[in-house]
This record gives structure tokens, C-alpha cells and sequence, in this order.
């Protein structure tokens, strides 16, 4: 049973968020971020994402930590080494006609996109360029139908709860 599993080595999630602490998209300092999630002490939050000895960096601290960063690293690198990815999904408009006619629209134009690019597929040849159009026209549609499930559900839950 549990002797036939066998764990990759994974890369450090607690690196990849250190790195987001030290280069804080929000412009804060290490010491401002120390602050706002709570440590009374700077050198004690260093110390865990530095995987110092005897210090480590809790679970419950990630959230607060992408949030005063603004930064979404470590779910976009645990995404990565799960062989997903990670969209951040806007918010429904109030107005869900405007969220349909544009799923309807982003959806017609990927299915286009898509034809054309699966010839040039087909032949084995995805240049690094066509690569990147393909990883931004493909997360455009995933995070147009999610947008439209979640304006459901909004929908769903405002006249029959949850």
C-alpha cells in the first residue's frame, strides 16, 4: 500500500513566497509586511521564509501574505507544479447580459483562433510566439465561461440561496 508511492521532489513553496515578500508587487517593504500580517517581529517572518533552523513559515500566513503583497505567486506556483494554472476571476457585472454577449463573443473568436492554429499544430510547429497567443487566447476563454458560472451561481443564490 502506502510503500508502492513515490513523491516527486518539489521545488520550495516557501521560497517562491520569500521571493514575493523581498519583491512585494505592492511596493511594501519586508518590515511593512511583517507589520500588516501580524508578526511582532520582523527578523521572526524572515527567518521562516528563509527556512532558518528551527523556524517554519505556517499555512495560515500564505493568504495574508499574498494579500499585502498583492501578489498571487504561490497559488500560481502551486498550480504549476499540479499541472494546472491559476485565473483570477473578475467579479460578475451586476448586469449578466453584458457577461453573456461577451462569453458568447470571446468563445466565437477562440473557436477561430483555434481552427487556424491547429493547423500549424498539426504540422509539429508551435513557435515560443504563437506559444504565448496560445496560453492568452486559451486562459481568455477558461476565464470567460468560469466568469459566466459564477454570475450563475450569484444569480442561483440571490432568489434561492445557497
Amino acid at each position: 500500500m502506502a510503500g508502492n508511492i513515490v513523491i516527486k521532489p518539489y521545488p520550495s513553496l516557501v521560497a517562491v513566497t520569500h521571493q514575493m515578500v523581498k519583491a512585494a508587487p505592492s511596493g511594501l517593504t519586508p518590515g511593512s509586511i511583517a507589520e500588516f500580517v501580524g508578526y511582532t517581529n520582523y527578523n521572526t517572518m524572515m527567518s521562516e521564509l528563509s527556512r532558518q533552523p528551527g523556524h517554519k513559515l505556517g499555512a495560515d500566513m500564505l493568504l495574508p501574505l499574498m494579500d499585502v503583497c498583492e501578489c498571487d505567486a504561490p497559488v500560481d506556483f502551486l498550480a504549476r507544479e499540479r499541472g494546472g494554472i491559476f485565473l483570477r476571476l473578475q467579479q460578475p457585472a451586476a448586469s449578466g447580459g453584458e457577461l453573456v454577449q461577451s462569453l458568447a463573443r470571446t468563445i466565437k473568436e477562440f473557436g477561430e483562433y483555434a481552427a487556424s492554429a491547429a493547423e500549424r499544430i498539426a504540422d509539429g510547429d508551435v513557435d515560443p510566439e504563437e506559444m504565448v497567443k496560445i496560453d492568452r487566447e486559451t486562459n481568455d476563454v477558461v476565464e470567460a465561461i468560469l466568469s459566466f458560472r459564477k454570475l450563475a451561481l450569484a444569480t442561483h443564490e440571490a432568489k434561492y440561496g445557497k
